[in-house]
Order: C-alpha cells, then sequence, then structure tokens
C-alpha cells in the first residue's frame, strides 16, 4: 500500500511540475511577442515621424506606453536633428489608423514641418538600435 501511495506521490509532483514548466514557457514566449509588437509599432510611429519634420539625425524612444481602451501609443522620445540640436516631446500613434495624433510641440526650429528624405538612427525603448 506504502508503494502505491509513493507512485502517487511522485506522479502527481510530475504533473504539477510539468504543468508548471510549460505555463512559463508560454508566458515567456507570450512576453517576447508583445515586445516585438511593440517594436514594430514604435517603428512605425518614427516612419511616421520622419513624414511630419524635417532634417532628423536620429529618434530615441525613451518611453512607449499602449492603452487598449483607445488603440493608442504614448511615445515619449528625444529628436536630434541634422544640428545636433535636440529636443524632447511626446506625440499619439495610433495603431490601426496608422497614423500620427496629437504632438507636443516643445521646440519649433528643431520641430520644422516638412519630410526627412535620409535614414535616421532609431533608439528603441529597448536600447536597440536600428536604421530607417
Amino acid at each position: 500500500m506504502k508503494k502505491i501511495w509513493i507512485f502517487v506521490l511522485v506522479g502527481f509532483l510530475l504533473i504539477v511540475t510539468a504543468t508548471g514548466l510549460g505555463g512559463k514557457m508560454y508566458m515567456d514566449k507570450r512576453a517576447e511577442e508583445k515586445d516585438a509588437e511593440k517594436i514594430a509599432i514604435e517603428r512605425k510611429s518614427v516612419e511616421a515621424l520622419k513624414e511630419t519634420f524635417k532634417d532628423i539625425k536620429s529618434i530615441e524612444i525613451e518611453k512607449s506606453m499602449f492603452d487598449e481602451m483607445t488603440g493608442a501609443f504614448d511615445v515619449f522620445v528625444k529628436m536630434t536633428n541634422q544640428e545636433n540640436k535636440s529636443v524632447r516631446f511626446s506625440y499619439t500613434y495610433w495603431k490601426d489608423g496608422e497614423k500620427l495624433g496629437s504632438i507636443g510641440i516643445e521646440d519649433i526650429e528643431i520641430q520644422s514641418d516638412g519630410v526627412t528624405e535620409n535614414k535616421i538612427l532609431v533608439i528603441y525603448s529597448n536600447k536597440k538600435e536600428d536604421e530607417i
């Protein structure tokens, strides 16, 4: 009788351990997918910024947050122009419409209307770099 209880206990512990490991692997994979989606949206928002401001040299995304209720990303950036002048501001990017919403204008000299044709350095919120 004792042997049966030992086998039942060991089997139960194995099932609990396997379920725990499977759940952790699922959660880790889901977190990676969310991070990849966030970076893809940050990239699209920078492409929209290039269509809004001229002479951009680099964009560093300091923080971005997604609002599930509105479907909007709030993005905080440091933008540097070709003259190495920088400005920090925030903007809203609409994920579904793939367009910019409100933009905080902090320095009209640096944030001049136009289109940036050249490639720019982008530092995403996860600190990875890219050129767009």
